[in-house]
């Protein structure tokens, strides 16, 4: 009889993973296509729907974590949700202060969100090295430069956050497992974050724009899956 049912108990478990996977593709997608086509209704709609699924697939493992290992899942769900958010305002925003003021809450709000990833790979054994960091670093002084040249003002927030996502993403590549699911999940959250600079800034052909912002977006919504789910499976 207990045999029977840790069985079935686990059998649960294999086939929900597919299903919610199913639906996160599927509310990344929608996210993704409204996103690039800068339908600011429709954007508004769509882009919470991911992080939504992914807060439901960290919760389902909460009772066989500790207290501070929920907190942090959490806090990374709820910092990534409510930057989503600003990120949104900064999008469809014009030009002049508010832009400044919606981007500079985002880069802060996503801070929160990588100190706490960064917080509950640490508690699973990862140490980040120098080189990491310096590898890292030097990728991300390529956008410091475009916001030198473009947006000097922003600098000592998004230049905190770049630090921040450093740390993030040296780290996910030192975790001993799943791997190499969190080396993946670091390196598409940098990369989409250096493309929102970029984007901004130096691509002009509205074509282009439109495939840069569905890379952001298909590379963020990834990255969180792979970090998130990774962390929750290390339970």
């Amino acid at each position: 009889m207990i045999r029977r049912i840790r069985r079935r108990g686990l059998t649960g478990r294999v086939t929900a993973r597919p299903v919610v996977g199913l639906a996160y593709a599927a509310a990344a997608t929608a996210a993704t296509v409204t996103g690039a086509r800068h339908r600011r209704d429709l954007a508004a709609a769509t882009k919470p729907l991911p992080l939504v699924v992914l807060a439901f697939e960290a919760a389902r493992g909460a009772r066989s974590r500790r207290g501070v290992d929920n907190a942090l899942l959490a806090g990374a769900v709820a910092f990534s949700a409510a930057g989503d958010r600003a990120m949104l305002l900064e999008e469809f925003a014009p030009d002049g202060p508010g832009k400044d003021c919606s981007l500079q809450i985002g880069a802060s709000l996503f801070a929160g969100a990588q100190l706490c990833l960064t917080g509950a790979m640490l508690r699973r054994g990862a140490r980040p090295t120098a080189s990491g960091m310096a590898v890292r670093t030097l990728i991300l002084a390529e956008s410091a430069s475009v916001l030198t040249v473009h947006r000097p003002r922003l600098l000592p927030v998004l230049g905190t956050y770049g630090n921040a996502l450093g740390l993030m993403s040296a780290t996910a590549h030192a975790m001993p497992s799943p791997q190499p699911r969190m080396r993946c999940g670091g390196w598409l959250f940098l990369a989409s974050d250096l493309t929102i600079i970029n984007r901004r800034h130096l691509i002009r052909d509205p074509r282009l724009v439109g495939v840069a912002e569905a890379w952001v977006l298909a590379s963020y919504f990834a990255a969180q899956w792979l970090l998130i789910t990774g962390l929750a499976e290390q339970d």
